[in-house]
């Protein structure tokens, strides 16, 4: 669910380039879906949006899920996207954006109902769109919300808490935002194809660095987030981590040794639960010393089969 806004393009047939929309904005005003190190980083930017076609943008440091930015050219007019619910900064940088845009190109902003509003004046009632979009959360476990950053994974008691707030838009921004600002690593998924056998499939590895708080799931399988990775879960063979220990200098690349690599269900069942610190209804931060690692890895395997559970049952006994 969401919901657009339209600001007509005085200057087509041009079409400004994500470059030249954002100088429009304070500095603070970023996108999130093309990196700079990204080989064709420079040519998206400076190449007209439609070339690219929606991309995501925000406040840095301050969004949440910020908003969608494209444009439509059978309606000459760049769109904003916000979805629903979004949280308050949202719906606020949305605002500011879009009446940066539309005084530069001398019109109003008009929304998908045809509801015109002044470029200096945007009364949309979001507040009551915050609220209806978190009602439809109701009974819907396991929902997940696309951040700026990150995905979160609604569990029961989110929602339960959610629902139960005095104010519901101010209780799901600071949710939303406390999630996506954590301080911790959201550990990055890798794919590849196995060079040995051509019919095993696509692998899925993480890494996980020795003293480093890091966000991974602790659901099997993980969740693939379909709007940056065009892979779905069946295509995914197995899971595999990789855990890396740090000998020497951390800022020298070459000091990063990988002590162990194993398949990631086996270092779900291994891991221990004081080591847990559940985000969200998929996600923990965990953080593992060297010593944490070995104890994982070198684990004797009977210990998590079903022989090892009956046998340490009785000597407990």
């Amino acid at each position: 669910m969401s919901r657009s806004f339209y600001i007509k393009n005085t200057e087509a047939p041009r079409v400004m380039s994500p470059n030249e929309i954002l100088s429009l904005q304070p500095p603070t005003f970023i996108q999130y879906d093309v990196h700079d190190e990204e080989e064709h980083f420079l040519d998206v930017m400076n190449s007209p949006i439609d070339h690219y076609g929606s991309m995501l943008m925000g406040e840095e440091f301050v969004s949440g899920r910020g908003f969608e930015v494209c444009y439509q050219a059978e309606l000459n007019s760049y769109q904003v996207r916000v979805f629903t619910p979004s949280t308050k900064a949202d719906w606020q940088g949305a605002f500011e954006f879009m009446v940066n845009l539309a005084r530069y190109l001398g019109v109003q902003v008009v929304d998908e109902e045809d509801t015109t509003y002044q470029a200096d004046n945007i009364t949309y009632d979001y507040l009551r769109d915050i609220e209806f979009g978190i009602q439809c959360y109701e009974g819907r476990e396991g929902q997940y919300i696309f951040g700026v950053n990150y995905p979160m994974c609604l569990n029961e008691e989110m929602i339960d808490r959610l629902l139960s707030a005095d104010d519901k838009a101010t209780y799901f921004s600071e949710m939303v935002e406390a999630h996506q600002y954590v301080d911790a690593y959201f550990a990055k998924q890798r794919f590849y194809e196995s060079s040995l056998d051509k019919n095993e499939g696509i692998i899925g590895v993480y890494a996980l660095t020795e003293d480093l708080p890091t966000i991974l799931p602790y659901e099997y399988p993980p969740f693939i987030d379909i709007t940056k990775i065009s892979l779905n879960q069946e295509d995914i063979s197995r899971w595999r981590i990789s855990l890396v220990t740090i000998e020497g200098d951390e800022d020298d690349p070459n000091s990063y040794k990988v002590m162990g690599d194993m398949d990631f269900k086996t270092f779900l069942e291994r891991l221990p639960e004081e080591k847990i610190e559940k985000l969200d209804g998929h996600y923990m931060i965990v953080e593992l010393s060297k010593s944490d690692m070995q104890d994982i890895i070198y684990q004797k395997s009977e210990t998590s089969s079903l022989f090892g559970k009956i046998k340490n049952l009785f000597n407990n006994n």
